[in-house]
């Protein structure tokens, strides 16, 4: 699921899903390769087995657990992560 946090400058693109362990796991909506969003259509993060995160813009495929390249033309390179926390029923942002 997408997310648009703050405005202006302050504004960031974020998604959140869970990692091989159950957990949540947050990352800026942005591809190390060209910078550009993940999903063409919104909140579509993950490839077709659902195993990894997938840019759709040239198909780099990423972890979920910590956001690292394991296939395509960023490979080596990760996801920028964001910290969360479940407090009751809601995510937060961790400072």
């Amino acid at each position: 699921m997408g997310f648009s946090l703050g405005a202006g400058a302050q504004r960031r693109e974020i998604f959140i899903v869970r990692d091989g362990n159950g957990g949540l796991r947050a990352f800026e909506n942005s591809c190390p390769h060209t910078g550009g969003m993940l999903d063409w259509v919104p909140d579509q993060f993950l490839s077709f087995e659902r195993k990894h995160i997938l840019c759709a813009t040239h198909g780099a495929l990423f972890r979920m657990d910590d956001g690292l390249c394991v296939h395509g033309p960023c490979i080596g390179k990760s996801l920028v992560s964001v910290a969360v926390r479940i407090v009751g029923e809601h995510i937060e942002l961790v400072d």
